[in-house]
Order: C-alpha cells, then structure tokens, then sequence
C-alpha cells in the first residue's frame, strides 16, 4: 500500500551545507580537524562540558538531557528577525513560558556549570546557528508570501513578520550506539554513588542494555514499497505521528551519521542511506509516502496555524520520523526553524469547520495491503487529536498551542519530548 514521493527541492546555494556538518563537531574534532570525521557529537558530551558550550555559544534545549532513554537531543536559540532591515537578532539568554511551551533561549534552564570558558575552538557555532536560521526563516517568509498569493491575501507573510522571532532547533536523533553511550555513561555515574554491593544490588534498572529492546531494533510493524521494495516502519520511529501547529517549519534536508566505537571515543562519518530517503514520512489521504529529497534542499511543512488562517485552503500534513530498519548504528542530524504568528494572534474560527480536516478517518481508511497494517494505522489515527477537539472560537495562538501540546502529552500542556 505504501507509496513513495520525491520531494520538491528548494536550492539556497548561498548557506553551504556543511554548516550543517560543522555545527555538529565537538572541540576536539574541530581542533584536530580530524580528517576521518571524528566527532563527539553534542548529544553524547556530558553534561558539565555541553552546558559550557551551549552557554558560551548563547544556545539551550528544550528536551530533558539528562533523561538517559531519550532518542533524540534537541539544541534551540530563540531567533529574532527584522523584516525591513534584515537583520537578525539574538534575545538574551533567557527561559521564558509562554503559551505553554517552554521556550530556552539561553542556558540557564540547565541549571548547572554556568560559568567559565571550556577552551572549545567552534568559535563560530553560535553564528552559524543565527546565519542558517536567518537564512531559514526568509525562506520561509518567501514561501508564506508565495502562498499568500495563491489563496489571497497576505495573512501568512504577515503573521509570521508581525511575530518577528522563530525557534531554530539542532536535533540529533540517536543511533542504537549512541543510545547505548548515554545509558551506559548515567549508568556508570550512578554506580559511582554506591559504595556496597547491597546497594548496588538493590538498584532496579540494568547497567546492561539488552540489544533486542534497543529504540531502533527491527521490533515493528513495517509496510512495502511497492514501487521500490523498501520497508517503512510504522512503529519504530525516532519521532511520534503529530502535526505541526505553527504557520511553517522550515527543515535542512537530513544528514546521516554512520557511527562505530573508537578507541576512546564514538568515531561517525557522513553516510547516505541505500535507500536514498529522508526517513520523513508522511500520511496523506489514507496513504503512507517517504519524503526522498537532496543534500541541497530545504523542506517546507505546512503547520496548523497556516490551516487555520488561510481557512482550509492549505493543510498541515500527519508526518513522523522512522528509524532506517537493518541499520542500528546510523543517526540523524537536522536543523528546523519554526514560524508562528505572535502568541496573542487570535485564529479564526468561523469558515473551518471539522469537515475541513485531514479526511483520513478510520471509518473512511481504503485498503492498506494486510488487515495487520490497516488496523495499525487505524490505532494511529486514533492518537492523534482532532483539530476541532483543539480548536475554539476567539482562541489565540497561546491558547491554542496550549490545548495542542496538552492534548498530546498531557499535564499542563508543555511538550515532553522523548
């Protein structure tokens, strides 16, 4: 039943991309310049030295890094832009609340080591964040203002510069290897505190990892390509079915990490995948495609926000993150900008009814191949929340990111992400 579809590419030859690359070398690659792409990644430092480093360099994340069975490690800036001089603006290092997400701009949501100089020689890995979100995000202005055209109007464009600041955010989602480092790193510090073997004894999690219960082992289910005899996982995902909510998210094309055990130290290089793709997937009209895309392309998602104020004449597509089956040791390295209109924006509600969501209901679901596949993504379906159930009238954008991230996650409706 599945399906795959190229991606439309969009070229910016001005941003190199290996930025990308370079933003991912640890200090001592980048001192070495070690030819054979040695790299210890921001995801697996501990967390003294990479809360050093993200300080100096203005930047924080908005995931749990000391959670040692997350797949993935995000690092974010908060990203000011001026429309008419074209400047772009980094706000003081700051976590602030707002709308229910918490957005870090700085490093102080760590809560440790914030102060003194590491000596790391990426001097540049702030600036490269602010050019490659700058870059990003008048892309994105481009593509609003090219929409706004289509539809009418200039809602879009206008949301997004009336806002004037974007979240950019670094994610690297782990290999099984470096899933295996971090547990294996808190492991070996936990063990440090215990002085007997009683207490040792009595500690409930393993200090081995089980390879067979590993994030990215072959465990879930899976459809065939038909045209290209390629495997998608449903289930085995670095990253959840969800929608995104904003107006766009601007997304690099993928970078692959094929990653092995050095004496030391991890030891990665750059890869490509035999199969070619993103590992982007996408559910669109009761169909699974994946997003096949070059190194020089930009992707462009349409989010919620952008449904909303253009009143149903775009749509935000269903869309999640699988792991590449067969290949245990390979990472994922992306850089995103999201853009939103500004928190007090109300959305309108009149003229987007529930008749104008994604129509891909299980109730009207066509054939996908097994009746083991179409029941699974049913169930996938069944987890998402519908937009009406999320969406009121006079809401503002605050409100409604609130309801979207308490429907998905639950509690007070700030995103956990794993």
């Amino acid at each position: 039943m599945a399906e795959t579809a190229p991606a439309t590419p969009l070229d910016i030859h001005e941003i190199p991309f290996a930025d990308l690359l370079l933003l991912l070398l640890s200090p001592e690659a980048a001192a070495a310049g070690d030819a054979d792409g040695r790299r210890r990644r921001l995801a697996l430092m501990d967390n003294p030295s990479r809360a050093r480093l993200l300080k100096k360099h203005g930047l924080g994340s908005d995931v749990p890094l000391k959670k040692p069975d997350r797949s993935v490690s995000s690092f974010a800036q908060l990203l000011r832009h001026d429309h008419d001089s074209g400047k772009l603006h980094s706000p003081e290092s700051t976590t602030e609340t707002t709308g229910g997400m918490e957005v870090i701009a700085g490093v102080d949501g760590f809560g440790e080591n914030k102060g003194g100089d590491d000596g790391d020689d990426i001097e540049n890995l702030g600036e490269l964040f602010k050019e490659l979100g700058l870059c990003m995000m008048e892309l994105g202005i481009l593509v609003a203002r090219a929409c706004d055209i289509v539809i009418g109007g200039n809602q879009l464009e206008q949301s997004i510069t009336d806002f004037g600041s974007a979240k950019a955010r670094l994610i690297h989602y782990h290999s099984e290897l470096d899933s295996r480092i971090i547990k294996e790193r808190s492991s070996t510090k936990r063990k440090s505190l215990v002085n007997n073997a009683a207490a040792a004894a009595a500690r409930p999690v393993s200090d081995h990892m089980d390879t067979g219960q590993m994030p990215g082992s072959e465990d879930g289910s899976c459809l065939k390509s038909a045209e290209e005899n390629s495997l998608i996982s449903l289930v085995n995902l670095w990253q959840e079915w969800h929608y995104d909510y904003g107006v766009l998210t601007v997304l690099t094309a993928p970078l692959f990490l094929c990653s092995a055990l050095g004496q030391e130290c991890p030891v990665s290089e750059e890869c490509s995948l035999p199969d070619g793709h993103s590992h982007l997937q996408l559910f669109d009209k009761r169909r699974i495609f994946s997003v096949r895309c070059s190194q020089e392309s930009f992707i462009v998602q349409v989010g919620e926000a952008a449904g909303i104020l253009s009143r149903g004449k775009l749509r935000s597509t269903l869309h999640a993150v699988s792991r590449p089956l067969g290949l245990p040791n390979i990472s994922r390295e992306t850089f995103v900008v999201f853009l939103q209109p500004s928190w007090d924006k109300t959305l309108p509600f009149s003229g987007y009814s529930s008749a104008d969501e994604e129509d891909g209901s299980s109730d009207h679901m066509e054939s996908a191949g097994s009746c083991g596949e179409h029941t699974l993504m049913q169930e996938i379906l069944k987890k998402i929340p519908p937009l009406s159930s999320r969406l009121k009238e006079g809401m503002t954008f605050a409100e409604f990111s609130r309801q979207t991230t308490k429907r998905y996650y639950g509690g007070g409706g700030i995103q956990q992400n794993s």
